[in-house]
């Protein structure tokens, strides 16, 4: 770092800048003003401060596009876990959950079902969306925040827990909850179809609610209902709403969970080339791992039916039986002195909101799903305040860059950033992000190639990665010289603003 003439505020000189496109990356100097990028190329003089960047990449930041940190941006809004992996951008209000809007029965929803896996101590001082988006800016977030609207908090907010489909009336009053989200500045529509209460919609009650959203030029993205024996018809049911209600698709976190299952992401792949050859904007993220993380409840649910492994299911967060943590359901059996799906269903009964992490997936089909074109990262990492959660929490950007890059070559670095950051921006609607460009916003990452890496297990989970040098939000340095400043720059991205 050095000091110059005032001009500029900063100067990131010396770098080998990857610019977010998939082109090839050079050599050039980034120059920023207020909270824009205003040069690319070579700088002379005139700037407050420079970070040499010499042997470091200098990137757009990185997109999460599969974020559950609704409640954390308000509670723990330094949000060190996503920053110092080079996150700028975090989408959050994914798999019909979040934390707004807020009712009486999601009130209690919360506290039984989502507590430990979005955060503890939820005192929801806002009501509707637009309030949240409030408490967020009044927080004063690290990163910057855009948000889908969660399908089962519409639900919950008119029909609670009713296992049927909604009434013309009740349909009506979830189109209004869901236009004044949109209008607030919600990107889109988001369900979780496992979960309830989205177990309970219908094809048709979600085609009718992402009509709303298509009159927003917004986006539905699905946790779809089944990732195993089901996979290829929930692909198709995602896709049917899509075309039907003429709006743009992700499908969460895809994957094809359970051995029997391994190798069909091919056919789902070639069923969303086929929807695209028609028209249809699908798309799909993915995490770098072969665990998923849930509730617990959801999980034994799946391995009664499947018979999956109670070896590969790990108990990641249980607030009320803490020493249990970092244990297999195997071992809980062990324990209890009762098979392993009986012991977890007792552990329900007693704390219904444990998180659990579950080994489903072949490394194969995660690569394949990768090196799609149409593939961009998600962490869906559970920001639990207690436990062990996924490391993906921590770990997921670089461990892409390290693993994916760098080791195993599976991707190109130009072809990662592509996926972490102008792809994601362009399907999200992030207007001025995702790029280094003349006039786009300042939000860069920098890191060492050479040494890029998760560090964070699922036995220590809680470690920042390897080689993340700089993190910039709005033109503020918030990872300085791979230390958190505490600034907070981060800004609601509302869309169409």
């Amino acid at each position: 770092m050095s000091e110059g003439k005032p001009g500029l505020d900063l100067a990131i000189v010396g770098g080998t800048v990857v610019d977010g496109r998939g082109r090839p990356g050079s050599r050039a100097d980034v120059g920023i003003a207020g909270a824009r990028i205003v040069s690319v190329g070579k700088l002379g003089e005139g700037t407050r401060r420079t970070i040499d960047a010499s042997g470091l990449v200098v990137t757009p930041g990185f997109i999460d596009v599969h974020a559950h940190d609704d409640l954390a941006v308000v509670q723990s809004p330094r949000l060190e876990f996503k920053v110092m992996q080079g996150v700028t951008t975090d989408v959050v209000g994914n798999c019909g959950m979040g934390v707004a809007p807020v009712s009486p029965a999601y009130r209690r929803y919360y506290e039984t079902f989502l507590a430990s896996a979005l955060g503890e101590g939820a005192d929801f001082t806002w009501r509707t969306t637009s309030e949240y988006y409030e408490a967020v800016e009044r927080a004063g977030t690290s990163l910057n925040v855009a948000c889908l609207v969660p399908h089962g908090l519409l639900r919950l907010a008119v029909m609670g827990m009713e296992p049927r489909p909604p009434s013309d009336s009740e349909l009506a009053e979830m189109k209004d909850l869901l236009e004044e989200a949109l209008a607030a500045g919600g990107i889109g529509l988001s369900s979780g179809l496992i979960y309830p209460p989205g177990i309970f919609a219908t094809t048709a009650e979600l085609t009718e609610l992402c009509r709303v959203v298509a009159s927003h030029g917004g986006l539905y993205a699905s946790h779809i209902r089944d990732e195993g024996e089901r996979l290829l018809e929930a692909v198709g049911e995602a896709i049917r709403i899509g075309e039907e209600a003429g709006v743009a698709v992700e499908i969460s976190h895809h994957k094809a969970a359970e051995r029997a299952n391994w190798g069909k992401v091919a056919e789902s792949l070639r069923l969303i080339e086929e929807a695209r050859a028609r028209g249809l904007d699908v798309t799909v993220d993915v995490y770098p791992y072969t665990a998923g993380s849930t509730v617990l409840g959801v999980l034994v649910a799946s391995a009664l039916r499947d018979e999956a492994d109670p070896d590969e299911i790990l108990i990641a967060s249980a607030p009320h039986h803490p020493e249990l943590e970092g244990k297999t359901l195997e071992e809980l059996g062990r324990l209890r002195g009762m098979p392993p799906l009986e012991a977890a269903r007792g552990l329900l009964q007693e704390d219904p909101s444990v998180v659990a992490i579950v080994f489903s997936m072949a490394e194969e089909d995660v690569r394949r799903v990768m090196r799609h074109p149409v593939a961009m990262f998600g962490s869906d990492g559970l920001p639990s305040t207690g436990g062990k959660p996924h490391p993906r929490l921590y770990g997921t950007f670089a461990r892409v860059l390290g693993t994916y890059v760098r080791q195993e070559k599976v991707l190109t670095l130009e072809e990662a950033i592509h996926k972490m950051t102008a792809l994601p921006a362009a399907k999200h609607r992030l207007a001025g992000r995702g790029e280094i460009a003349l006039g786009y916003y300042a939000d860069l990452t920098i890191f060492d190639p050479a040494s890029v890496a998760d560090v964070a297990t699922y036995q220590e989970p809680r470690r920042h990665p390897a080689g993340i040098r700089y993190v910039i939000v709005n033109g503020e340095v918030i990872v300085d010289n791979g230390r958190h400043t505490g600034k907070a720059a981060g800004r609601v991205l509302r869309a169409g603003r």
